[in-house]
């Protein structure tokens, strides 16, 4: 990672130089700017206050949309044209009837009208959201309608982002015009009226409810009815109004809370997530000055990803950083040449949830700036997702069991000397359970008595969402076979004995965000260190994970769908994910019963 985005050095001295987007709509390929200054701190602090001038004067290079005159021609040739060839398939189906049914017709036109209008409305999504599917099933669809909008998005969404489509509309609207060609922004206004449009036009014996919606659909009914069309006037400037309260408060900070605490009463996220959300809507107020978010620009993000690169990956975890600013925490880590900038991973995160911020508010119909954008910000992370945590072999295995912890220690404070004692708690257990089943660690250490339940004779492990500990996602609810050598080990004997309903009753939270897998942290990564050495590099709790990912994929060849039933993996498949049951526990049980014992 360099200094800071877009900076080089030219011999000695920094330049910055950016390439010019799109919708600049500039001949120039890129601006750059020499920052007069061969020092790399006065050169990063130079970068970052550039970085975000050339927001505002990328924005300012194309912001002027299309004129009322020609947003409205535009509007109604689009609505012309999807009308007409609607009627053109309606009198076809009618004479014709091999060519479809009228009524079906019509019906499949509001789904694919629906499908446009939320194109329009949010850009291309794969799937309906939680509040869409609960808006369009109030309005009468029913489950399978929902499945063919979603269909229609691809489809649609796909179709309008090819290049022959953007070309058309801004050949046709540069004709509208008068103009050689139009601008990024104007394109942008094109692009939606056009998608508009033809949403109203399938849409027409629907009521439209979306704002930029309303006059395509009062259009298409003037268009439809035969009456003729108002002119359209120059805008005149808005008298000012006083605007009534938003229903919702748009501060950045209570935006963030009723994101994470709606996501938390769903069980869409772990505790740690939902701190993670707050903490990242603090440090955008920090680092932007922006309280209210309805105020938040794209220069405004720019600057947010810009403090994340400056700031020293450890910041604010010691007393004395906690009270400085976030300048005061960069200048000092530059003047004692402490590493800056946060992970990529990191990065990544902050700005995922600035986007599910932004998105948030805009459900709750609070008014955003179209423009905001985090997806250009992202960090291209170096190393690969498979080289960052590396997996156990067989032999890391057999070395960490032959630790003291599974073959006798000293005493309960000396669990990583070898001795004589044998001790059944959680870091006895957890590590052996993650070996036989590629659980996480925190889906191990959260087990209550009842998730360990007997089902066709088998006994299995529960995985699910429990007052002490959420999951990682829905996928990660699952039922997984109880390997023989845990039974043989004594892990039913341990539960029922267990003095609470927690299977790991010592198992403790330290802190309000802590884990209960906390409290083994230090004596397991100690055992990780003596037991492989430098073998332990790259290597985790997690990497039992991997290995178990490893055996199930090469050693035995466990069809996919299998595999993901087991660890709890998001399906990717449309078809797997929708039809069809879990792979039952009797075709999982010798899947587990073939992984090796570890002693």
């Amino acid at each position: 990672m360099g200094i800071a985005n877009f900076v080089f050095r030219r011999g000695a001295i920094y330049t910055w130089r950016r390439r010019i987007p799109k919708r600049a709509e500039s001949d120039a390929a890129n601006l750059q700017v020499s920052l007069r200054t061969a020092c790399p701190w006065t050169a990063r602090r130079l970068a970052v206050i550039v970085t975000a001038e050339s927001e505002r004067v990328f924005d300012r290079m194309g912001m002027e949309g299309l004129t009322p005159q020609v947003a409205h021609e535009w509007l109604e040739t689009v609505i012309r044209e999807e009308l007409e060839r609607s009627a053109r398939r309606d009198r076809a189906a009618f004479h014709l009837p091999q060519t479809g049914n009228p009524v079906e017709s019509a019906h499949q036109d509001h789904l694919a009208g629906e499908a446009l209008r939320l194109i329009a409305r949010k850009g291309i999504e794969l799937e309906l959201d939680e509040d869409e599917r609960r808006e369009l099933t109030a309005r009468g669809y029913s489950e399978a309608d929902l499945d063919r909008i979603n269909e229609y998005q691809v489809i649609l969404g796909r179709d309008a982002a090819t290049e022959p489509v953007e070309n058309r509309i801004r050949r046709r609207v540069a004709g509208i015009a008068g103009k050689e060609r139009i601008s990024g922004h104007e394109f942008f206004d094109a692009k939606r009226i056009w998608l508009n449009g033809r949403a109203a036009a399938l849409l027409s014996s629907k009521a439209g409810l979306d704002r930029g919606f309303d006059d395509a659909m009062a259009m298409a009914g003037r268009l439809r009815d035969g009456k003729p069309l108002p002119v359209a006037e120059d805008a005149a400037p808005p008298t000012p109004t006083s605007e009534s309260a938003p229903a919702f408060d748009p501060a950045l900070q209570a935006v963030a809370d009723r994101l994470a605490s709606r996501k938390e009463k769903r069980g869409r996220v772990t505790d740690k997530t939902a701190y993670q959300i707050r903490k990242t809507a603090e440090l955008l107020h920090e680092a932007t000055g922006i309280e209210d978010i309805r105020k938040l620009r794209q220069e405004h993000l720019m600057a947010f990803s810009n403090i994340m690169h400056a700031l020293p990956p450890t910041y604010r975890k010691t007393p004395k950083e906690r009270d400085m600013t976030l300048p005061q925490i960069i200048e000092a880590a530059e003047t004692a040449g402490r590493k800056q900038g946060l992970s990529a991973a990191t990065i990544n995160r902050n700005l995922g949830f600035v986007g599910q911020l932004i998105k948030h508010a805009r459900s709750e119909g609070l008014s955003l700036d179209p423009l905001l954008d985090t997806r250009d910000l992202r960090e291209t992370d170096p190393e690969d997702d498979q080289d960052k945590v590396a997996p156990f072999s067989r032999d890391d295995l057999r070395r960490i069991f032959a630790g003291p912890v599974w073959q006798g220690c000293q005493s309960a404070g000396r669990r990583t000397r070898p001795g004589d004692l044998v001790i059944r708690d959680a870091l006895y257990w957890l590590p052996l359970i993650a070996a036989y089943t590629g659980a996480r660690r925190e889906e191990i250490a959260g087990l209550a008595r009842e998730d360990i339940v007997t089902e066709d004779g088998i006994a299995a492990f529960h995985f699910r969402p429990t007052e002490i500990r959420r999951l990682k996602n829905r996928p990660s609810q699952r039922k997984v076979p109880i390997h023989p050598h845990l039974l043989e080990l004594g892990f039913l004997e341990h539960v029922a004995q267990a003095e609470t309903g927690q299977v790991f009753p010592d198992l403790k939270r330290r802190k309000g965000r802590g884990t209960l897998s906390d409290a083994i942290s230090f004596n397991w990564h100690k055992l990780l260190r003596s037991q492989l050495g430098e073998d332990a590099a790259k290597k985790n709790f997690h990497s039992f994970r991997h290995y178990v990912t490893d055996e199930l994929r090469y050693r035995q060849d466990v069809p996919d769908l299998s595999r993901h039933h087991l660890l709890g993996h998001a399906i990717s498949s449309e078809e797997d994910r929708r039809y069809g049951q879990r792979t039952p526990l009797p075709l999982l049980k010798p899947l587990i019963e073939a992984l090796p014992r570890v002693f």
